[in-house]
């Protein structure tokens, strides 16, 4: 009974902070689109192509972690 209110906390917890944290990404990921206006902002391609390949990067490893959870799980050790 104990582990079943441990999940639902954990779950609770994931339902909580998940939309609070991705709208925080959203809308900052907009941010960094509004300095591609050139009206506004001086930079060259090299530097932009930098802060991209950054966050794509970020990107990649919360995939991998993701994926690495899942085959964890999947795992069977067999002799």
């Amino acid at each position: 009974m104990e582990e079943k209110k441990k999940n639902v906390n954990k779950r609770k917890r994931f339902t909580d902070l998940a939309p609070i944290r991705v709208n925080n990404v959203l809308k900052h990921l907009r941010l960094v689109g509004n300095m591609t206006n050139k009206n506004n902002y001086s930079y060259d391609g090299d530097e932009f192509e930098k802060i991209l390949k950054d966050i794509g990067d970020e990107l990649s490893l919360i995939k991998s972690k993701l994926k690495a959870q899942e085959n964890k799980r999947n795992k069977k050790w067999k002799l």
